[in-house]
């Protein structure tokens, strides 16, 4: 009996004919989505990548070929497509490599590293400009990260994170608290101007190719703060830099991003150290959802350090200090101690 990826495989081979003579294929890691990959490689030694997804003729699909199309017109970097077959849920890529940010800066010097998060912050700073400038729209601009949107994600965390993954079982009081502090800060964000943002912009979705920097697994993309991808880059739960590069890059995006941000620096500041909690907590509900719902360890070693960041954002300000104890009895004391 052919197992699964065989029999995927052959499919994919069977969609890629037409692009060239094939030698093998192999299956690669995958990541949160259901989604798998497969390397094709050619007789002629090019290669491509095939995404295929579990429920053919899906939206999440549909949603990347429409945004991947829209980038692509804007000249956006964004792998292009060699190849679609709907009925399948397959879709033929151009192979960017295997240079993931998270790896690639593993064997770099400290410069080396800044340089290239620059890179990465001059491809945000352009998605920015030129989807803020394009007349043309795509689906993206009639979804936002609202009150709503940002309170289910807090949901998520307290379903999949608290009483999932911790096992947690805090009292009637505790979960007030943390409601309480959720809608605030939710609010806050939900008040801020809207760009649009590729909604997971960070180590493992961004691909270095010579002196480029692209993007991929831009599916989710809707609009929220200028804030939102630079807080998933620079408080990424994958990688882990020093406050003195952090610190170093806010600088450097600011400069770059001047006529698109506030002016006003410690109110910018503030919205990225909030939105950075946020992220970090709506990351800790995708983390205790993958382990504990879907058995995959593969997020296990993110969940202490994702932890530490919210731990330090809630105690830059003071306003949030009644919420400290709270979150160290039913979230950091679980992440770290597991």
């Amino acid at each position: 009996m052919i197992d699964d990826d065989e029999y995927v495989a052959a499919i994919v081979g069977n969609v890629a004919d037409n692009l060239g003579d094939i030698l093998t294929i192999e299956k690669l890691a995958g990541d949160a989505s259901t989604r798998t990959y497969y390397r094709i490689f050619f007789q002629d030694r090019q290669t491509a990548v095939a995404m295929v997804s579990q429920n053919p003729v899906s939206n999440e699909e549909s949603l990347f070929l429409h945004i991947q199309g829209y980038l692509e017109n804007l000249a956006l970097p964004v792998p292009k497509i060699l190849a679609h077959n709907p009925m399948r849920g397959i879709v033929i890529l151009e192979d960017l490599g295997d240079n993931l940010l998270e790896s690639v800066i593993s064997h770099m010097s400290d410069s080396e590293i800044r340089d290239v998060y620059r890179l990465a912050l001059d491809t945000l700073v352009n998605l920015q400009r030129t989807t803020s400038r394009s007349q043309t729209r795509c689906s993206a601009f009639d979804l936002a990260f609202d009150e709503n949107k940002l309170m289910w994600e807090m949901n998520f965390f307290m379903d999949h994170f608290v009483l999932g993954w911790a096992n947690g079982k805090p009292p009637k009081s505790a979960i007030s608290e943390m409601m309480k502090f959720f809608r605030q800060i939710c609010w806050e964000l939900s008040s801020e101007p809207r760009f649009f943002t590729h909604r997971d912009y960070h180590s493992r979705n961004l691909i270095l190719k010579g002196n480029r920097v692209f993007m991929i697994d831009f599916q989710d993309a809707r609009l929220g703060p200028v804030q939102y991808d630079l807080a998933s880059l620079l408080r990424d739960s994958y990688v882990s830099l020093s406050e003195e590069l952090v610190e170093d890059l806010l600088k450097f995006y600011m400069e770059q991003a001047d006529y698109l941000i506030d002016h006003n620096s410690e109110h910018f500041r503030r919205i990225f150290d909030i939105m950075s909690l946020q992220r970090n907590i709506k990351a800790l509900g995708t983390f205790g959802y993958q382990v504990a719902v879907r058995g995959s360890l593969r997020y296990l070693s993110s969940i202490p350090g994702t932890a530490g960041a919210i731990s330090r954002n809630l105690l830059k300000y003071s306003e949030f200090s009644d919420y400290f104890q709270v979150f160290e009895d039913y979230v950091l004391t679980p992440a770290i101690s597991f």
